[in-house]
């Protein structure tokens, strides 16, 4: 992911160590969820003579895949919601001042 959005200089990252391990736990219950659908939705379709071994390596092979295609729109995700309960500051705009390293040397 870029460091900032390239429109309005919002920084993805907030600044704390551990930032993103919400929009990890949001990718792991995606991803989760997207294969207990899958199983349920073909269980249902081919039932009663459901190709189990069949079901058993599709749902391997869907379950690599998914979390690294979807790891960015659930950090995007993630800052939706923490934008939403801390609202932006100053410090939050990539070119601000409060993050210029050069700017904050000087004036100290």
């Amino acid at each position: 992911m870029r460091p900032s959005c390239p429109r309005c200089r919002l920084l993805f990252d907030r600044g704390e160590a551990d930032y993103f391990i919400g929009g990890y736990t949001l990718n792991f219950i995606g991803a989760e969820l997207m294969v207990v659908a899958a199983a349920a939705l073909t269980v249902l379709l081919t039932w009663p003579s459901v190709p189990w071994t069949t079901l058993q390596f599709a749902l391997v092979a869907l379950m690599i895949p998914f979390p690294v295609l979807t790891y960015p729109f659930s950090r995007t995700l993630w800052l939706a919601i923490d934008l939403t309960f801390r609202p932006i500051t100053l410090g939050d705009l990539d070119g601000h001042g409060e993050n210029d390293l050069e700017s904050a040397i000087r004036t100290r």
